[in-house]
This record gives structure tokens, C-alpha cells and sequence, in this order.
């Protein structure tokens, strides 16, 4: 019977594929009913799991004998005892016959039952049972899931990755040729997750609460990624309709692509710049291949995830290969972006217990000067190979611009007395994401060649919002008029100050802020390779002065769901085929 879930669309387009299940170090309990012809293959599948438990505990056994002792191996005698108990295994296999409900759900509820009764018991001998018990009921559970296969690294054949969430870590490893699309239980459209799938153009569902929990590996899967909609097991019907629907997206993507090299110009003849955003250096040719006219943020982050931190020659290798692709159109390397909680080398001795406001990025590289110098003297080097441009992240005041440009200035001497070129004009910018960076613009320009608003971070600090929790993403709302107020006055004072500014935050790259975003002034966009064709097409489709009155007209309520409202209708009326 078909499961369907919902989550939020982070990545458009549609997938027909197979469940693979990645936990990470997590389990979740998968928990369905099923019907009472699934009654064989549910009760086959446990036999399996427990032959499996026991060859893998007779072969722990007899290794600890073979090279330790036999004492340390007959601890494990008691795990056999509890696979082989029939009071436990004629339970589930009468739970699952009476309650037709998932083997893997049925063992989990017994295994709590017997803990908990454990857990009240004064007998010290029957309490050291439980870890025995918890032991085993993983090992147990893995099997069922098969979980031992679930590397998303090795990889080998086409798959649909449903997860409880994917760290940058995971995305980074992961064997990208066979990943036809994500699905995870956390979440939102500003999640690293949900940025990484646009940037790779994987289509992605984010933020399902119980996805990974309602399917099975190998289970057919439809991820329509446009609806943020998932059918598992969907029927023969489902599938037809669907690979029709796919097919349609495909052929309006080629369609779209005709655009890749026309000018991005609006019927007034208004060049608006379209730039991409990488978060791994791969993306390069695929960004390139959609006619970006160079990179406007280049995050920094994925060369941090190792175990190893990397040195400046390593750093400089990868900068340069995105570089000298892009040459003479400039590329904006921005500066490590995370806190010490996320870097391999720094977790044992550091804790952020508010990661959003606390020591990361700008501040995280003024306590770690070396990390912070090496990198600068990375972009330097690389600054000779084309025409490159340096940005901070999570600026707040003057003083850390005027710092950090001090420590660029003492840099530059250095490559000069060691003879090492690089450009000496270099342009070195910010990003404006923190609300005082934005209110205090006019000043923080004189200190700068350049900006860049970061309106995943400003949303979120505007309104006191996590932007990857799921339960207030109903709040994480760029259309806030406070947040539209904050998006004019930025562009305000770059005016005023002649500061070159551009906008780099997940809505640059959303069709449906296109015109409102140049209505508010923004004539420099940087996005993933996703909808840049889509948004080309907008903007060769209208005039500056149709934007601008957008814009006016959006200005007048006071609400952020008439806001919505009226731009979406205003979207749907000029672009019917985009705004469904």
C-alpha cells in the first residue's frame, strides 16, 4: 500500500528510484502495518536477522578465544541466550501475525518492555542484563535495516538516500554518480543539506520528521522535490504518472537551457549579473555550463571537514582549479565560514553551545590566527592565476573589518619579501548577514571594496528564527517586511557609498523573489546552477519600472501572508508555467 509523507522542497524535480537507507551513527525505528499476505516475508526477514546476529556473535566469540582468552569470549554466551530465548522470538512472531505491524517495530516495543522491567528490579545481576539486552536488540535491528551496507561512499548503483539528516561531511564523501535524490527527517530550504543538493541539482525533499522511519531499503520510491512530496511503495498508476511528469520537467529544462549564453538583460536593456554559488569545486563546470558570469561565493568550508587540517598548498590546488576555469570572470573566495564544533581537529577541545551566535566564522578565525593566515595567504597566492576576490563572513562591526584587513596588509608583505606573486589590488569584501552589519552598512563601506547579502543568516538573526529547525520554519519567511525594509536600506546605503553589491543567500536563486529583488534594487544575483535558466528567463521578461512598482505595491501591507499572497498571484499571472 503506498506511504505518502510530506516535507519541504529544497532541490525542484522528480525521481523514480530505490529506498537506501543512511543512519549515520543514528537508528531510527522504522514503524508501518502491513498487510497479512506481508505476514511470510515479514517473519522470513526476522529469521534472516537472527541467523545473521548469531554467525556474527559465534564469530566475535571465537576470535576473542583465538586471541585473547575463553573467559572474555563466554561473556557473549549471553547474548546467544537472548537470540535463542523463545519466549522473546515467539513473541514478535505473534505480534507481527496479530498486530500486522513491521518486525522492526514489534522488536523494539518488546526490548523496551524488558528494560524497563529490568530497570526495576533491586537484583544488580538482572540490571547487567539490560546492556546484554540493548546490545544485542541493536545488532539486531542493523540487520533488519541493513544497515552495514548503508555507506553512502561505496555507492554502486542508483539510489534514492533517505536519512535522518546528512552532515557536510556526508555530502562530501558520498558517491554523487548514483544519487538520484535526498530525503531527510530534519531540515529546511536553508539547510547545508538542502544547499548542497541545489548546488549539485540532486533534487531533494528535507525536513519529513518521520521519512526514514516509514520506508525500507529497496523500497520503490517517487520524490516529486517540486511538492516536497514522497510516495513509497506508489502503484503502477503513481509510477506511469509520474515518469510523464519527469519526462515534461526534462524537456522544459532543455528548453530553458537555449538561454545559457543570451544576455541577461531586462526589456529596458538592464544588465543584471548572474553569478554562482560553489560549495565544492566540482560543481565548476556544471555552474559554468548554465552561463554563469563567474562565482559569487566560493564557501571555503569543504576543505575543513577533514581530519586533517589543510595546509596552504592544498588550499591553493583547489582555489586555482576554480579560478583558472572561470578566468578573466572573477571568482569570490570566502573565508571559512564554521566554528571549531565542526572541525575535526578542534571538537576535542572545543564546545559552542550556541553555534548561530557564537564563535564561528570571522570570530572562530581571529581566535585561530594560524588557521586564518594560512588560508589568507591561499587566496593570495591564487589571486595572480585570475581575477579573484576575498569576502568575510559574519561581520558585525568596523573593528573586525579594519582587523582583518591589517592581517591581509601583513600578508601581502610577506609574499612580497619572499617574492611570491599576487595581486596587489585584490578587491576584499563582507558579508552583510547580521542585522547591525546591514543597520551600520553606510559606515562598514568605507572599509570595504564590496558587498554581499547573506540572506540565509540575516533572516533567521532579523527574526529570531532557526532556519533549519522544523518546528518554526512557518516563521523563516524572507517576505517579512521587516526583512524587505533591512534588503532596501542595504542597497540604500551601497548606493549612497558607491559600494558594488550583490545578494548570495538562497533567495538570489529562488524565481519567485526575481522581481521583487530588482525591484528593491539588486542588480547582481549568485545562486546555484539549479533555476539560473529560470531566472534568466524571468529577467529578460520584464522591465526594471514593472519591478520597482512590484515593489512599491509589496511595501504597502503590512502583512507577510498578504505579501506572499500578492507576490505569488503577480508571479503566476506574467509566468504561469513556472508558478503552477
Amino acid at each position: 500500500m503506498p506511504i505518502t509523507i510530506k516535507g519541504t522542497s529544497a532541490s525542484p524535480g522528480i525521481k523514480i528510484g530505490k529506498a537506501h537507507i543512511y543512519m549515520g551513527s543514528n537508528i531510527v525505528i522504522p514503524k508501518y502495518k502491513i498487510n497479512k499476505k506481508d505476514i511470510d516475508n515479514e517473519l522470513k526477514r526476522f529469521e534472516a536477522a537472527l541467523e545473521k546476529t548469531k554467525k556474527e556473535i559465534n564469530a566475535i566469540q571465537s576470535q576473542i578465544s583465538d586471541n585473547l582468552s575463553k573467559d572474555m569470549a563466554n561473556i557473549f554466551s549471553s547474548h546467544l541466550m537472548v537470540l535463542e530465548d523463545p519466549m522473546i522470538a515467539d513473541q514478535a512472531r505473534e505480534k507481527v501475525k496479530d498486530e500486522l505491524r513491521n518486525i522492526e517495530w514489534v522488536l523494539n516495543d518488546i526490548s523496551v518492555e524488558l528494560i524497563n522491567s529490568f530497570s526495576a528490579i533491586e537484583d544488580e545481576y538482572l540490571k547487567e542484563k539490560i546492556i546484554d539486552l540493548s546490545d544485542i536488540h541493536k545488532r539486531l535491528i542493523n540487520n533488519l535495516l541493513m544497515n552495514d551496507s548503508s555507506d553512502i561512499s561505496r555507492l554502486d548503483k542508483e539510489a534514492i538516500i533517505f536519512a535522518p539528516d546528512l552532515t557536510p561531511s556526508d555530502t562530501a564523501i558520498m558517491n554523487k554518480k548514483y544519487v538520484l535524490a535526498f530525503v531527510t527527517d530534519k531540515g529546511g530550504r536553508t539547510s547545508h543539506t538542502a544547499i548542497m543538493a541545489r548546488a549539485l541539482e540532486i533534487p531533494a525533499v528535507v525536513g519529513t520528521f518521520t521519512g526514514t522511519s516509514k520506508v525500507r531499503n529497496g523500497d520503490t520510491v517517487i520524490v516529486d522535490a517540486s511538492h516536497g512530496k514522497v510516495i513509497i511503495q506508489p502503484s503502477e498508476k503513481e509510477i506511469e504518472y509520474y515518469k510523464k511528469i519527469e519526462s515534461e520537467y526534462l524537456n522544459v529544462e532543455k528548453l530553458l537551457s537555449e538561454l545559457t549564453h543570451l544576455p541577461s538583460k531586462t526589456l529596458d536593456d538592464s544588465e543584471i549579473v548572474i553569478l554562482g554559488n560553489i560549495e565544492l569545486p566540482e560543481e565548476m563546470e556544471l555552474i559554468k555550463g548554465h552561463g554563469a558570469q563567474g562565482i559569487g561565493l566560493f564557501r571555503s568550508e569543504f576543505l575543513f571537514l577533514d581530519k586533517k587540517l589543510p595546509d596552504e598548498e592544498r588550499q591553493f590546488v583547489e582555489y586555482k582549479n576554480v579560478v583558472e576555469c572561470f578566468n578573466p570572470k572573477p571568482v569570490t573566495i570566502r573565508t571559512l565560514d564554521i566554528g571549531g564544533d565542526k572541525i575535526y581537529a578542534y571538537r576535542t577541545q572545543y564546545t559552542e553551545r550556541n553555534p548561530f551566535l557564537g564563535c564561528r566564522a570571522i570570530r572562530f578565525c581571529m581566535e585561530n590566527l594560524d588557521l586564518f593566515r594560512t588560508q589568507i595567504r591561499a587566496i593570495l597566492r591564487v589571486s595572480h592565476y585570475g581575477n579573484v576576490k576575498m569576502m568575510f563572513p559574519m561581520i558585525t562591526t568596523s573593528e573586525e573589518i579594519i582587523k582583518a584587513r591589517s592581517i591581509v596588509d601583513e600578508i601581502k608583505n610577506d609574499l612580497r619579501n619572499e617574492k611570491i606573486p599576487f595581486d596587489n589590488n585584490i578587491q576584499i569584501g563582507i558579508m552583510i548577514e547580521v542585522p547591525s552589519a546591514a543597520l551600520n552598512s553606510d559606515q562598514l563601506s568605507k572599509y570595504c571594496d564590496f558587498f554581499s547579502v547573506g540572506t540565509n543568516d540575516l533572516v533567521q538573526y532579523l527574526l529570531a528564527v532557526d532556519r533549519i529547525s522544523e518546528s518554526v520554519a512557518y516563521l523563516y519567511n524572507p517576505l517579512n517586511i521587516t526583512v524587505l525594509r533591512i534588503l532596501k536600506l542595504i542597497v540604500e546605503n551601497a548606493v549612497k557609498n558607491s559600494t558594488p553589491l550583490s545578494i548570495c543567500g538562497e533567495i538570489a536563486g529562488e524565481p519567485l523573489y526575481t522581481m521583487l529583488l530588482m525591484g528593491l534594487g539588486y542588480r547582481t544575483f549568485s545562486m546555484s546552477s539549479t533555476l539560473m535558466h529560470q531566472i534568466k528567463r524571468i529577467i529578460r521578461s520584464v522591465s526594471i519600472k514593472e519591478c520597482e512598482e512590484l515593489a512599491e505595491d509589496l511595501f504597502k501591507l503590512e502583512t507577510t501572508e498578504a505579501i506572499e499572497k500578492k507576490l505569488l498571484s503577480t508571479m503566476k499571472k506574467k509566468f504561469p508555467k513556472t508558478f503552477v
